[in-house]
């Protein structure tokens, strides 16, 4: 989709505001043309007024015409008005549409597709591209139109006021248009080059901000200036293009504007000036048409303005077309699968085999059937890659399996409208996800229509009630973004705390507490315990030590082994194998 069709797009969604702005456009480039000719008989009827054997009679006093005159200037100003306030509100509404779009098209998104993707690009995207085309779609939509038809009319104008000289101003203004055409043929190409390359930068800029505690931790504060610095400089280099052509639109169109209006005059007086009956022809011919000659060069120094604009704009709306034309690999059904009710009962891996789309070579899960049972625990361990935490993604949906179903209440969860099934999921990871927003927006984001005593009661369960009331704000205290400002135990108690509140029947905790020191790991551990009880639970875990007294182990082996050992923790301990070999060297 490139711009010319984003607009008709959105034009069919807003055919009265866009009906009123071609409407205002087109009146406004007539009046403009007009105002030349309506000039033109103010001077001659003035002159037949003053002496009726010279000039011409148009049937009214030349102040009679004069207050006409005035009169279509006060419309042209109504109008502008309006096309300006239209032309906003529709680029307005165009900004917003494409940026609601790009989110929507985001959050559907599968997470395979942020593998290889900077979060700073995409924000750049989603807010700078968006930003650009609803900024350039009031000048773009009036010059376009507008340019055109004042070009049309004011020639038409100027040959009713005198065709000789509108003859010669018009093969100067139309030599002029066909320079800027050729001046600006690769402005486009120039345009979206910078933007490319700024939208790396800003993604870059991005990444390191919000790593700005390993930047911080690691001395790297002047490396990163620098090579911020460095890293701008293609930018100005492939900017001098950009300017270069910038300076000679400018250049061509103030040089010519006065040459036209030279060479006109000069015309009119040779034509004119050597015949003393024809002086009189002479004022009243060449004022109006050099001022003629303003209203036709205007549109040209809009042409001039539009065509950065178009480039910007135009390069935007392919960069947005990226995204909003990039099909997630599954879908959720929202609002169209099955709806899960009562709550998760069964859950079942079926032959599921899995290979990640980022690496398709891999096999990282072969064919396994597992069944878990409502209200037991279940722990998955195993080194570094056995795809522990897989297993957890396969049961958010996060992906599908490559083979086999996982069914949930004897129906293949790809069948399920997902968030019907997820609000009985309840999941806490290695990194805490805390948003920026207050306790409240934190502990009940999922169950949004908590009440705030119910917020409240499950931080106390958490036993973090007290630390959050030992704030200055209280409950409203702002987090900050990730949470910088809070510890990894006060986090995980944080993300219990929102645990509590939609009380999941099913449980899935992703190295939940690995990340800790072994004091607050206990505490938290302690809390997680609690959780757990009368909940189907499913453990990924690091620290064998959490797992003591879950129902059941699996081990998972390396290099899509899948798994070769499962039973308790006391039947794995005593006898030999991986899970024996891991716990060793746990403490040894």
């Amino acid at each position: 989709m490139n711009f010319f069709k984003l607009l008709l797009t959105y034009s069919k969604k807003y055919p009265i505001q866009f009906g009123f702005l071609i409407y205002f456009i087109i009146s406004n480039a007539i009046f403009i043309a007009s105002i030349s000719f309506l000039t033109n008989i103010v001077i001659k009827q003035a002159i037949y007024d003053y002496d009726p054997n010279q000039g011409h009679n148009y049937g009214m006093v030349w102040w009679g015409w004069l207050l006409v005159t005035f009169g279509v200037l006060i419309i042209l100003g109504f109008g502008t008005f309006m096309k300006d306030y239209l032309g906003n509100i529709i680029g307005a509404y165009i900004e917003v549409g494409l940026r609601n779009q790009m989110v929507s098209r985001l959050l559907n998104q599968d997470i395979s597709y942020y593998s290889n993707k900077k979060i700073g690009e995409l924000m750049t995207k989603i807010i700078n591209d968006t930003g650009v085309i609803g900024a350039e779609i009031n000048g773009l939509l009036s010059s376009i139109i507008q340019a055109p038809l004042v070009l049309i009319f004011g020639t038409i104008s100027l040959f009713l006021i005198d065709p000789l000289l509108a003859g010669v101003a018009t093969v100067l203004i139309y030599s002029m248009a066909f320079s800027l055409v050729l001046i600006v043929k690769s402005y486009r190409k120039h345009i979206l080059k910078t933007r490319t390359i700024m939208t790396h930068i800003n993604g870059d800029i991005t990444d390191k901000i919000g790593a700005i505690k390993l930047v911080k931790s690691s001395g790297t504060r002047i490396y990163e200036e620098n090579r911020i610095n460095s890293i701008h400089e293609p930018y100005v280099q492939a900017y001098k293009p950009v300017a270069k052509t910038g300076a000679s639109l400018i250049t061509v169109l103030t040089v010519s504007d006065v040459i036209v209006s030279l060479v006109v005059i000069s015309v009119a007086t040779l034509v004119y000036g050597m015949h003393q009956h024809n002086v009189v022809k002479l004022m009243a011919n060449v004022i109006p048409i050099v001022s003629g000659l303003t209203a036709l060069t205007r549109p040209l120094w809009q042409i001039s303005g539009i065509i950065p604009g178009l480039a910007r704009a135009s390069a935007s709306t392919e960069r947005i077309q990226v995204i909003l034309q990039g099909d997630p690999l599954l879908t959720d059904n929202y609002g169209k699968g099955k709806r899960l009710r009562g709550g998760i009962n069964t859950i079942e891996m079926n032959s599921i085999a899995f290979r990640y789309p980022e690496n398709p070579n891999r096999l990282v899960i072969p064919k396994t059937s597992l069944i878990f049972e409502k209200g037991k625990s279940y722990a998955f361990v195993g080194e570094t890659g056995s795809g522990k935490t897989t297993i957890s993604k396969l049961l958010l949906r996060f992906y599908d399996p490559t083979d086999g179903q996982v069914i949930i209440n004897n129906q293949d969860l790809r069948n399920y409208d997902l968030s019907s099934y997820l609000r009985f999921v309840g999941y806490v990871e290695q990194e805490p996800q805390i948003i920026y927003g207050d306790v409240y927006d934190n502990v009940r984001y999922g169950t949004f229509n908590s009440r705030k005593r119910d917020v409240i009661e499950a931080c106390k369960k958490a036993n973090i009630h007290h630390l959050i009331e030992s704030w200055p704000n209280g409950y409203h205290t702002i987090l900050g973004e990730r949470g910088l400002l809070l510890s990894g135990g006060q986090k995980q108690r944080l993300i219990i705390a929102r645990i509590i509140l939609k009380n999941p029947d099913l449980l899935i905790l992703d190295e939940a507490t690995s990340s800790l020191d072994n004091i607050v790991e206990k505490e938290i551990q302690k809390e997680l315990d609690k959780l757990m009880e009368k909940k189907t639970t499913i453990i990924i875990a690091h620290r064998l030590s959490t797992i003591k007294k879950v129902n059941h182990i699996y081990v998972l082996g390396a290099d899509g082994e899948g798994i070769i050992q499962s039973g308790t923790f006391d039947e794995l301990i005593g006898q030999p194998g991986t899970f024996k070999s891991l716990w060793d060297a746990g403490f040894s």
